[in-house]
């Protein structure tokens, strides 16, 4: 190891000799002029085995050396897939997993046979038309787990991202434990687990960033052409995504060389950048058509507030990502003092470190301010991504420091006292977010015996999942939710909504099994239950919803199992 913290393989020692002009010690290294003048170049030694006349020697090829930085990031990959494994076999489908697997499918059967299709694009908050189809695919060739193994592979892959932009930064142990503390989060592992676009919207981001990194450490035009495309392609994964591209567009500007943080040549890099996911952006826009711009700033720009206190959402934020910008915040600090000793280019090191400490702060304050903790614990890792790069820098720091002034073990100890507890705890976290909904395997078989594809209508609150495992033999316009149902009277032509449209529904048996479980839309079940009572209506099966709730299934008068 270097002094700077760089893993160095040895020089091959089947390099050529060169002539006297060039010669080399045997270490590989060069000689200044005084070795030079006082080396004795020696002939090289004969070959005294026998060998057949006329026959020329023929060299060896130099054997492949696998890099000595691959395989520490290699022990976290097999670490972090591990965890995330383990999750991915722990229940069944949730129900964004039911519902983008499920709209992947009818948007397959649209592009291929032009059947009808849900209008997704006006309440998905990413568009229908590209995680979804992927995953569908994946969910098509292995079920949900090929789906779910999908999104490890993503994650998978935005660990190498931050290992190689923290390489090219900060050098090799800094990669390595940016890599690790990365991979030990609670939302790295769930989300590795979790076949729902964010796996794939970070993935894509994570590798902007890497390109973005490389464009100002030697890269050219396909790294600057890359980090835009990348970038405006995370966006239409996931709207949230967006929040990032000033981010990356910084980063463009603050890493690597090109003179003090107000050069032009910085600010450069970072405008094109920024021009080249303006106009993939717009051009995706512009494509997409109205709906898909509605429904863009019905999830994203004008998102409904939710009724969450701010420290509640500021509590939960602290407690997956906490410690990891505390340790950040550390590196910025040091960058600082750095900065005010040295000077220099020491100062944009220090705004760079700022950046990415922000970055892992946005979800946050952005969820704080929209007064909710809805899929936080999803966001906050899209932030924690870059912030991982300051907080392998500081690690390496200090595993330096230690080692210069004690010995190399107490700063190999130090650094497995942070990064360890993260892991300890992630390992917890993403145990608990992958329980917090229930297994519904027993719920699907005992609604499979009711369903069969035609023209039977069935009121399912959280439909997606069922709809998702049953999806061979019903079609998607069967399934309607309790969340918004709108009927048009038959008698009058007036349109009704809500409640009263529900138990229109009911009292005319419109729908063959209506099924209760009193969670999402709690005072809806308790006002339908009655109607269900006076319109005839039987409990089918009650089948147990975790610990407290349950699922109830009503069959309309005279509706009774498929054969």
């Amino acid at each position: 190891m270097s002094a700077d913290g760089r893993w160095i393989r040895p020089e091959s020692t089947r390099k050529p000799v060169l002539g006297p002009a060039g010669a080399r010690p045997a270490g590989g290294a060069a000689l200044d002029g005084r070795d030079r003048a006082t080396a004795v170049v020696r002939p090289a030694p004969t070959d005294r085995r026998r060998r057949k006349p006329g026959l020329p020697r023929v060299p060896h090829p130099p054997r492949p050396v696998l890099r000595a930085d691959w395989l520490p990031l290699l022990a976290v990959l097999l670490v972090q897939g591990a965890l995330s494994y383990h999750l991915i076999l722990s229940n069944t489908a949730f129900i964004d997993e039911g519902t983008y697997i499920y709209s992947g499918y009818q948007e397959i059967a649209h592009l291929r046979h032009g059947t009808p299709v849900a209008t997704y694009e006006t309440f998905f908050s990413g568009s229908p038309l590209v995680y979804p189809v992927v995953v569908a695919l994946a969910d098509f060739a292995g079920g949900l787990t090929a789906a779910r193994l999908l999104s490890l592979a993503f994650m998978l892959s935005a660990t190498v991202a931050v290992h190689l932009a923290t390489r090219r930064l900060h050098g090799s142990l800094a990669a390595f434990c940016a890599a690790a503390a990365f991979a030990a989060l609670g939302p790295t592992q769930f989300l590795g687990a979790l076949a729902t676009y964010d796996a794939m919207a970070l993935a894509v981001l994570a590798w902007a960033g890497y390109l973005a990194v490389r464009l100002t450490t030697g890269g050219g035009y396909p790294s600057l052409l890359g980090s835009g495309l990348l970038l405006a392609l995370a966006g239409v994964t996931k709207y949230a995504a967006l929040l990032w591209v000033p981010v990356v567009c910084g980063i463009a500007v603050l890493a690597g060389t090109g003179g003090p943080v107000r050069a032009r040549a910085r600010w450069r890099r970072g405008l094109l950048v920024l021009a080249v996911f303006a106009v993939a952006a717009g051009a995706a826009a512009a494509a997409a058509g109205k709906q898909y711009l509605d429904g863009f700033e019905h999830t994203t720009l004008q998102r409904a507030p939710g009724h969450d206190a701010y420290a509640y959402v500021a509590g939960e934020a602290a407690r997956w990502v906490g410690p990891l910008l505390v340790v950040a915040l550390l590196g910025v600090l040091a960058q600082l003092v750095a900065a005010r000793r040295r000077g220099g280019a020491a100062w944009t090191g220090f705004w760079l470190a700022g950046l990415l400490l922000v970055a892992g702060l946005l979800a946050p304050v952005n969820q704080i301010r929209i007064h909710t903790w809805l899929s936080l614990q999803k966001h906050v890792d899209f932030g924690a991504w870059f912030s991982c790069i300051v907080v392998g820098a500081v690690l390496a720091r200090a595993v330096l420091w230690l080692k210069g002034r004690f010995h190399v073990t107490a700063g190999i100890v130090a650094a497995a006292l942070v990064v360890g507890p993260l892991a300890g705890v992630g390992v917890a976290q993403g145990r608990e977010m992958f329980g917090e909904w229930s297994n519904s395997k027993e719920f699907v078989a005992a609604l499979e015996p009711y369903v069969v594809k035609g023209d039977d209508r069935y009121l399912v609150e959280n439909y997606n999942v069922p709809a998702y495992y049953l999806r061979e033999q019903s079609n998607w316009q069967q399934w309607h939710d309790l969340v918004a149902v709108f009927r048009r009277d038959p008698a009058t032509g007036r349109m009704e909504n809500g409640v009263p449209a529900v138990q229109a529904g009911i009292a005319a048996h419109e729908w063959k099994v209506v099924v209760l479980d009193f969670t999402q839309t709690g005072d809806t079940d308790r006002a339908v239950q009655p109607t269900l009572k006076a319109a005839g209506y039987r409990v089918a099966t009650v089948v147990k919803s975790g610990e407290h709730g349950q699922y109830t299934v009503y069959v309309a008068p005279g509706y009774d199992r498929r054969p």
